[in-house]
């Protein structure tokens, strides 16, 4: 279908990323998308399109995975309905917002939840999203950083586990690529697990954009659109656009929390109950309970959906009993808020059901295949080979709106290649590359379920999401794309590699802050709410392009960013034990 339809092919989500981009009407861009995807398999009957646009629709919902996924995610909404109105958040307000009162201790906690839920990327949106939504709002931390933070924390934290779906099917995509090039684990001497450990070192781009988060998060250095979003969002209190439209409105959509009984217990015991259920739940439907099964090997052959169906239940239910037991609502007042619940997911529900179209839509007339012929067909050297699979993973990705798609394409893909053009040792970085390069796509596309579901649970406007988010994202991939150039004259380990990365990175965002704060104006370092309102930073001053606006002043010996490096420390520390394992 690719040859067929030439580069037509990438009509269908290039339309849709344009069009949500100029317009921010993404429910009609998305749409535009897919007919345009059918318009062109109809032969140009628009009729013939309109028709296949349905039945595109409905295959997509009729999808298994998809259908569990649309139910787990009104369970999801309910669930975060009665933490919120039953005064668990309220709860967790006062008994935190003591020892988290700025912007900035909002968003390093929120890095530091989302490194602890490392098993589920949506599990860990929704879970660190919920626990830090209203705080960051009344610390005035904009919905855009918010976002962000849970977005750029949550996959890559998921990527490399050490415990997740991800790693069983990227453990499973290794398979395939080993069947695609007819060879197995014995003759290349490393299991596909073994080779996937292996491959963590090379996933430079997952470090770099997680780095980033606590990096940013800790100096309050921000560039780009973020920027001017920090900036509004402490010097006027607004944390969100005045013309935005959140994905979701908890406060909207369900009323105000409960004051007759807030309590702690509504808050950490529906989340616990999700985890537990959640993670319990894949392993079983993994096998895990069955003799000879280990924990890897049953969260690789899970059913993810159905697993996380399941804690959704629990979850929701759950919220449901605390609310009556602590008698924060009555059965009335507890029934309607599923309904209201529900409600809050309708538009992003319809957001994701039209990124799917998309994506299958992208299938049918050969987006991918596409990509992948005129990059490999370019005749770049062997050593260049990673950084051409990175740039592939990052445009299939973006055109898509799916990292796990971008995986199961080119994985079988980029193995054989990998083997016939350089040989085994160059494998291990093909691998990491690649699943890097797609996380890339999954935090730059507004077409992107992960990238809409940070947009819902931080409350978010979803393009202001990714406008922010791109110029970050950009940066970690910059710095990744240097050192696969540096990879391809010579530079072959990553213990040069990535710290090399990590310094890149870091000098790039320093460059990057004091250049745009400067043309704009404003601090460099984003002074609290508190400085501000105190007359610290003249306020007018800043608004009329000032360049030597006060900046702000931080300790960073104080107790939560320690806590939180130490703790990120110890983790990435395991990571690596944990990828040593594959040596």
């Amino acid at each position: 279908m690719s040859e067929h339809f030439g580069i037509l092919a990438l009509a269908p989500p290039v339309l849709a990323i344009v069009l949500a981009m100029t317009t921010r009407q993404v429910l009609v861009s998305l749409f535009a998308g897919v007919w345009i995807g059918a318009l062109l398999v109809a032969s140009w009957n628009p009729i013939a399109a309109t028709a296949l646009t349905m039945d595109w629709l409905v295959a997509v919902v009729r999808s298994p995975f998809d259908t569990k996924f649309i139910i787990l995610i009104l369970f999801m909404g309910a669930g975060a309905a009665f933490i919120y109105r039953s005064g668990g958040i309220l709860a967790l307000e006062r008994w935190i917002g003591d020892r988290v009162d700025t912007a900035r201790e909002s968003q390093i906690l929120t890095w530091l939840i989302g490194v602890f839920i490392f098993f589920d990327s949506y599990t860990s949106t929704v879970v660190t999203g919920n626990a830090t939504r209203e705080l960051s709002q009344e610390n005035r931390s904009s919905r855009e950083m918010h976002a962000y933070v849970l977005d750029s924390t949550t996959s890559p934290v998921t990527t490399f586990g050490p415990v997740s779906n991800w790693i069983g099917f990227q453990v499973s995509m290794i398979i395939a690529g080993f069947e695609a090039a007819e060879f197995t684990a014995s003759e290349l001497g490393v299991t596909a697990f073994g080779l996937f450990l292996q491959s963590i070192p090379w996933n430079l781009y997952c470090f770099m954009a997680f780095f980033m988060v606590g990096f940013i998060a800790i100096t309050q250095r921000f560039f780009g659109p973020m920027l001017d979003a920090e900036w509004r969002a402490r010097s006027t209190g607004r944390t969100i656009r005045e013309d935005a439209t959140p994905l979701s409105d908890v406060s909207a959509d369900v009323g105000e929390p409960s004051e007759k009984n807030p309590t702690l217990v509504n808050f950490f015991v529906p989340i616990i109950v999700l985890l537990v259920v959640g993670l319990v739940s894949m392993w079983y439907l993994g096998g895990g309970h069955q003799p000879g099964v280990d924990l890897a090997e049953a969260f690789q052959e899970t059913d993810v959906a159905l697993g996380l169906l399941y804690g959704a239940f629990a979850f929701m239910v759950t919220g449901f009993v605390g609310s009556l037991a602590y008698r924060t609502m009555d059965l009335e007042e507890a029934s309607e808020t599923i309904i209201d619940g529900f409600n809050t997911m309708m538009i992003a529900l319809a957001i994701i059901v039209l990124a799917w179209a998309i994506g299958y839509a992208a299938e049918q007339v050969g987006t991918a295949q596409y990509i992948v012929d005129v990059l490999v067909g370019s005749g770049i050297p062997g050593g260049f080979l990673p950084l051409l699979i990175f740039i592939a993973a990052m445009f299939v990705a973006f055109t898509t709106g799916t990292s796990w798609g971008t995986m199961a394409i080119l994985t079988p893909l980029a193995i054989p290649l990998g083997y016939e053009l350089v040989g085994p040792s160059v494998l291990p970085v093909l691998i990491g590359v690649l699943f890097g390069g797609a996380i890339w796509g999954d935090h730059s596309s507004p077409i992107s379920d992960t990238t809409v579901m940070s947009s819902i649970f931080a409350g978010s406007d979803h393009i202001d999401h990714v406008n922010t988010q791109v110029p970050f994202a950009a940066t970690a991939a910059g710095a990744t794309m240097v050192v696969l150039v540096l990879y391809g004259l010579g530079l072959r380990s990553p213990i040069v590699a990535l710290p090399l990365a990590f310094v890149l990175t870091a000098a790039a965002v320093l460059a990057l802050n004091k250049i745009d704060a400067r043309r704009k104006g404003l601090p460099e370092v984003m002074p609290t709410a508190e400085a501000i309102e105190s007359g610290e930073v003249d306020v007018d001053r800043a608004e009329r392009g000032a360049s030597d606006t006060n900046n702000g002043s931080y300790d960073l010996f104080e107790t939560v960013p320690m806590v939180a490096v130490g703790i990120v420390v110890s983790y990435v520390a395991l990571v690596f034990v944990f990828a040593a394992l594959g040596g």
